[in-house]
C-alpha cells in the first residue's frame, strides 16, 4: 500500500532568535518545525486535559460570581473589544514570526486538545 502525502508543509529559517531556534541546540534546528509540532500538541493534551477537569472550577466560579454579586462586592470585566483587540495582536504576531508554518499549528492543537479531553 502506498502512502499518498496530501499536503506539503514549508518552513523557513530565520536567523533571528525568536520561537524554538533560541532555544534548541545546533544539532536540532533543523527539526525545529517538526519539534514544535509535537510541543504544540503536547499542549493541546495538557489544555484539554485541563479544561475537563476544571468543569467543576467553572460552575463554583460563576457561583462565586453570584455571590460576590449578591454581597455588593464590584468585580471588574474585561469588554469583548479589548479581548478581540488582544487576540488579534497575539495572532499576528505569530503569524508574522512563524511565517507558512502558523496555519497548520491550530490544527495540531485542536488534535491534541481533543485527545486531551477524550482520554483525560
Amino acid at each position: 500500500m502506498d502512502l499518498i502525502p496530501i499536503a506539503f508543509l514549508t518552513v523557513t529559517t530565520t536567523t533571528s532568535s525568536a520561537g524554538l531556534s533560541g532555544v534548541l541546540p545546533s544539532q536540532l534546528l533543523p527539526y525545529s518545525s517538526i519539534i514544535g509540532l509535537v510541543l504544540l500538541f503536547v499542549d493541546g493534551v495538557l489544555f484539554g486535559i485541563a479544561v475537563k477537569k476544571a468543569l467543576v472550577s467553572v460552575v463554583l466560579v460563576v457561583v462565586a460570581l453570584l455571590l460576590a454579586a449578591f454581597v455588593g462586592v464590584a468585580i471588574p470585566f474585561v469588554s469583548k473589544g479589548t479581548i478581540f483587540t488582544h487576540i488579534v495582536n497575539i495572532v499576528t504576531y505569530q503569524a508574522a514570526h512563524i511565517g507558512p508554518a502558523f496555519y497548520g499549528l491550530p490544527i495540531f492543537f485542536i488534535i491534541g486538545f481533543a485527545i486531551g479531553i477524550w482520554r483525560g
